[in-house]
């Protein structure tokens, strides 16, 4: 296994050599070393992940991102540069086996595509050295099928993003300006829906062991946003209809403005004015209705107050503390 010479591991396929004496970074800032932020037991995330404690999920949170997302709640880590620190493969492979001694459930590898290359070498060494709980790929959704394939048998769940439906009617060939305008790519659902039709193939649905935690398969997350604009219609069809109504969706009611969007209302946004506020009570058990009509019955819900509780903060050791 070798780190690919040119960057092709997102939607964007910059092409950028990471490493060697021409290497440059592309539009995520990453070159050859990884960059990590922290490494911990999170107790905030799915229950087939989390668990109960004194465990949890063995979370890694990776600095630099291929997205950019106005309301990115982990800006400062994904959107600063400087952030966090760059190690090697073997270091990652490390804080793996260290996680797993504390007694995490899984490793959760918290956006991880401008590092696939790098991770697929740290998860490699790091079964060879003793590692025998699920990894997790929380990734944004927006991989290449070159990531992923570098994923395929060392991957046991996959959690992406679906973060954005198909405009409707649909243009062949023609950007999305409001893909363009939230997350920075012209091209977020094709690119989305082809890596998470690619996952699902690799891991199949979601299996859970005795305990309940996750041992393999696809869990889709998808924020739900103010005024629908996340098209969450769209995204819930599309799951139904293409995927199948056993796919495990977890449906997030977290949103918060952060970001570019925290101070509020911004003429640079004056086109999606719902940004500028959190979700509504009434906006989110219309879409859980809707799920649940779809028969889409593997769904996780949130309470609003999640809002608040799940909002990180990168410059305390525990994140969510």
């Amino acid at each position: 296994m070798r780190k690919n010479p040119t960057c092709n591991l997102c939607g964007r396929r910059c092409g950028v050599p990471r490493s060697g004496p021409r290497a440059r970074a592309g539009y995520c800032g990453a070159l050859e070393l990884v960059g990590v932020s922290q490494a911990l037991l999170h107790h905030g995330e799915e229950p087939p992940l989390s668990g109960s404690p004194p465990g949890g999920s063995g979370t890694i949170f990776f600095t630099r991102c291929n997205l950019s997302c106005v309301f990115c709640q982990n800006h400062a880590i994904s959107q600063t540069p400087g952030a966090g620190e760059d190690v090697t493969a073997e270091d990652l492979a490390a804080v793996m086996l260290e996680l797993q001694k504390m007694g995490a459930y899984n490793i959760n590898l918290v956006s991880p595509t401008p590092y696939a290359a790098q991770i697929a070498l740290a998860v490699f060494k790091a079964k060879n050295d003793g590692l025998s709980i699920p990894v997790v790929y929380n990734t944004g959704g927006y991989d290449s099928p070159e990531a992923l394939d570098l994923m395929e048998g060392l991957i046991d769940v996959y959690l992406p993003d679906v973060k954005l439906g198909y405009q409707e009617p649909l243009r062949p060939g023609g950007a999305d300006r409001r893909s363009e305008k939230l997350f920075g790519v012209p091209d977020y659902p094709a690119v989305n829906r082809r890596a998470v039709e690619r996952m699902l193939k690799q891991t199949g649905h979601l299996r859970v062991g005795p305990d309940g935690l996750a041992v393999r398969g696809l869990i889709l997350r998808h924020l739900v946003l103010p005024d629908n604009l996340a098209r969450t219609d769209g995204v819930l069809k599309w799951i139904r209809e293409d995927l199948g109504k056993e796919t495990c969706l977890s449906l997030m009611a977290q949103y918060h403005p952060a970001n570019k969007v925290e101070t509020g209302y911004s003429p640079e946004f004056s086109a999606y004015p719902g940004l500028s506020r959190p979700l509504s009570v009434r906006e989110y058990d219309m879409w859980v209705e809707k799920a649940w009509a779809l028969g889409l019955e593997n769904t996780f819900v949130q309470d609003l107050e999640a809002a608040g509780t799940y909002l990180p903060d990168f410059s305390k050791p525990g994140v969510f503390s």
